[in-house]
């Protein structure tokens, strides 16, 4: 069997294990292992001080603000990922370029959708992140996000980043 086709065919079972459910079901650890604007930590989003730390990871650096709380869904997404890369041998820090945005952040942000995921919702809930990372390619790492079905992929080829969120699924190509 080509390894292509194998690889393939491990990430049909993977998510058929994951469905009907979805991320929810999967029993993991919430690890994630992020750095941003010269923060790194490894995170137990599972934890209220890790949830804190994540929040701040992610918050909007431009206006300075701390008011969103990222999804759950989004968090577990996250965490699905490098813990798929981490059962391959593959041990990355992922490099978060976007997390939270405040309306004036996003106004300002070239090439931001309008009613971005970025943006907190009326719960306060945020679902977006942009990252990429030092020694798995964007491309690989948006693939990855795509087998999960949780939510939108954009693949940002020139600058090398992915988009993830947690909102419907789609994708797309920058």
């Amino acid at each position: 069997m080509l390894r292509r086709n194998f690889l393939k065919a491990v990430g049909v079972a993977a998510i058929a294990a994951v469905r009907p459910g979805g991320l929810a079901a999967i029993e993991m650890p919430l690890v994630l292992w992020a750095a941003r604007a010269g923060d790194e930590a490894q995170i137990d989003c599972a934890t209220l001080q890790g949830q804190q730390t994540l929040a701040w990871l992610l918050r909007d650096i431009r206006a300075g603000n701390l008011t969103g709380i990222p999804h759950p869904g989004l968090v577990k997404l996250l965490c699905w990922q490098q813990a798929w890369l981490a059962a391959y041998g593959f041990h990355v820090r992922f490099d978060i370029l976007s997390g939270l945005r405040s309306g004036a952040t996003n106004r300002s942000t070239e090439g931001a959708a309008r009613n971005s995921l970025h943006q907190p919702d009326a719960a306060n809930l945020f679902r977006a992140v942009d990252f990429h990372s030092a020694t798995v390619n964007s491309e690989y790492l948006g693939r990855l996000a795509a087998l999960a079905q949780q939510g939108g992929v954009g693949f940002y080829d020139g600058p090398g980043f992915v988009h993830v969120d947690v909102g419907r699924s789609r994708y797309w190509r920058h």
